[in-house]
């Protein structure tokens, strides 16, 4: 287990965002940050990811088809 340092204004923030969502202690509140951190990341990146696809008129299942054979070429060689 490690420890850190946080300034007392936050950890007064931390500990009262920890009472609200009713979480046990700090580190599970954390670990639910992180987790919706990542959940974040991940649909911006979806959003982006859709935004180039309807920029270059295609559909996922176009994109699907066109890199087939590069995933094919890809599996091949790593199989």
């Amino acid at each position: 287990m490690k420890t850190i340092a946080l300034p007392e204004e936050l950890h007064k923030e931390l500990m009262q965002l920890r009472l609200q969502r009713g979480s046990k202690n700090a580190a599970d509140l954390i670990k639910e940050m992180v987790c919706e951190y990542r959940q974040k990341k991940f649909l911006e990146a979806s959003a982006l990811f859709k935004r180039k696809l309807k920029e270059k008129n295609i559909s996922f299942s176009e994109l699907l088809k066109k890199s087939r054979k590069i995933r094919e070429e890809i599996a091949d060689e790593w199989f």
